[in-house]
């Protein structure tokens, strides 16, 4: 079956729909955008509300739009249908203003939507009224296509084939929590990690391993304090430099997070640190890592 024909089936034309495919280019990126369509759904109509000058047209156009977010191996999934009740023109300054646009920057890491809108020529973007409909909405997260190839993140629905892959049991955009040890996050992924995913970092005290991609320089640690992992984790890349002696002439940037030894909620801080001890020992990251003791 095509996503047209599931419109059809609605009581909608295809050719007053626009699909937005909205497609990140790095992992992050994508792991950011499904934790904000799944925990911050109003930072992602900021997200999705303006485009460049080309998409922005094809808007125009249309009466209605249907959003999909594309993951992994082209995948896209269904986030809803929307009415486009109209838009305003905004001044690039009038854009940043907005706070829901500066936390998706801050999320996301990247330019400003003033920037975006400058570097398309122009001083400011159309922002669109998308009003979300029912139709369709009890597919939110549930609906998987398979995006058809091209460059094009806007389409028109009537020229384009989306074939449905699956409809699954539960409403999710982000996966769940892995295994604690399978938990390896770089540190951009830390910045945009799903609430429950930072949920459960919190609730876990330990010892970990940083490691440096950019020359593969170790690093052995233990978290027992305030949101125990996640606290600490974020610490190291609250700034551009590492927060301890042996990380603060680095660029946090390439640091890839693990759990080595996951421990009870209510350690002892001297076991945890007796155990950090020997982590450093057996993987001799005195002699041959970051730590210094």
């Amino acid at each position: 079956m095509e996503f047209t024909a599931l419109l059809t089936l609605s009581g909608f034309d295809p050719r007053d729909v626009a699909v937005m495919l909205h497609t990140p280019v790095q992992s992050h990126e994508k792991n950011a955008l499904m934790a904000l369509v799944d925990d911050y759904p109003d930072l992602f109509e900021a997200y999705q509300d303006n485009h460049p000058p080309g998409p922005e047209a094809t808007l125009k156009r249309r009466k209605l739009a249907a959003s999909f977010v594309v993951g992994t191996n082209s995948e896209a999934y269904f986030v809803g249908m929307y009415r486009i009740a109209g838009w305003r023109e905004l001044t690039a300054l009038e854009l940043d203003a907005d706070p829901r646009r500066k936390a998706v920057e801050e999320r996301y890491r990247g330019r400003s939507f003033s920037q975006l809108a400058t570097d398309s020529g122009r001083d400011g973007r159309a922002v669109f009224d998308l009003v979300p409909l029912t139709e369709l909405s009890e597919l939110k997260g549930r609906l998987i296509v398979q995006r058809t190839p091209g460059r094009a993140y806007m389409r028109l629905a009537e020229n384009t084939k989306l074939a449905v892959l699956e409809i699954k049991r539960d409403a999710r955009f982000s996966p769940p929590p892995p295994d604690w040890r399978d938990f390896v996050v770089s540190t951009d992924d830390l910045r945009v990690l799903p609430r429950d995913h930072a949920a459960r970092l919190a609730g876990w005290r330990g010892v970990y391993l940083i490691t440096d991609e950019k020359d593969g320089a170790r690093y052995v640690g233990s978290a027992y304090g305030a949101e125990n992992l996640l606290g600490r984790w974020r610490a190291h890349v609250a700034k551009d430099k590492g927060v301890t002696a042996e990380l603060g002439q680095r660029d946090t940037s390439s640091f890839r997070f693990s759990i080595l030894q996951l421990l009870l909620h209510d350690a002892d801080a001297a076991d945890v640190q007796a155990l950090e001890a020997n982590w450093k020992t057996r993987l001799h990251t005195r002699s041959w890592g970051l730590n210094k003791n």
